[in-house]
């Protein structure tokens, strides 16, 4: 999730508050693994989420154990929904699985976060909670960094920027919005992973996972 010698309070936070507002004209559309976010931007996070737990049901008795092990998930879980819903839906790795149809963000996060999860079932409950954590916002920052939502007006969305699209995306013609790739600070993968670490963990658990990265990070 973070390198041991950076914590989740981001310490490259120098422009978190910068304004979205690009005045500059934005780089040409994204063509590649992302694809158009109108089928899918009207979509709830509760509704998305609950997609999610209808179609994966071999995940479910990960997500069971996890929820009775730490019950902030559940709310961690909603806030991540919250967080990615809307954003442009990828194919998948494999042109051949789910019959090549598209999938969701949020999908292919939750996915890694609770394999992660199932794999580190023999660790302590705290390593067990940093493995999911570390799994959902890896496989985040992995999709999402070097991408930028632009309005025709030049408005954006980044994710390192630590505001959830869900909620960006109610404020725009969803029809207008472009997908494009970019090097800027806000779109860098530290500082999604940094922005969605602090969005979805709660502070107490937050805590609780800095103390294993510097439990690692000790000779």
């Amino acid at each position: 999730m973070l390198s041991p010698e950076r914590t989740i309070e981001d310490r490259d936070a120098g422009d978190w508050d910068a304004p979205l507002r690009d005045r500059a004209h934005p780089p040409e559309p994204v063509a590649g693994p992302l694809i158009s976010l109108a089928a899918t931007a009207a979509a709830a996070p509760a509704d998305t989420l609950r997609r999610f737990r209808l179609s994966q049901a071999e995940l479910m008795p990960t997500v069971r154990r996890l929820e009775l092990d730490w019950p902030c998930s559940v709310a961690m879980m909603q806030r991540f929904a919250e967080y990615v819903t809307g954003v442009p839906v990828c194919h998948p790795r494999d042109p051949g699985s789910r019959s090549g149809s598209p999938i969701p963000v949020l999908f292919l996060c939750l996915q890694m976060g609770l394999s992660a999860y199932d794999a580190a079932a023999d660790e302590s409950d705290d390593r067990r909670l940093f493995a999911f954590v570390d799994g959902l916002c890896q496989e985040a920052a992995r999709l999402l960094s070097g991408i930028v939502l632009f309005t025709p007006d030049n408005d954006c969305w980044m994710a390192g920027n630590g505001a959830a699209l869900h909620g960006w995306l109610a404020t725009c013609d969803v029809r207008g919005v472009t997908v494009h790739r970019s090097q800027r600070r806000g779109a860098s993968h530290q500082r999604v992973l940094s922005a969605i670490g602090r969005y979805v963990v709660p502070a107490r658990e937050r805590a609780i996972l800095e103390r294993v990265l510097r439990a690692d990070a000790t000779p």
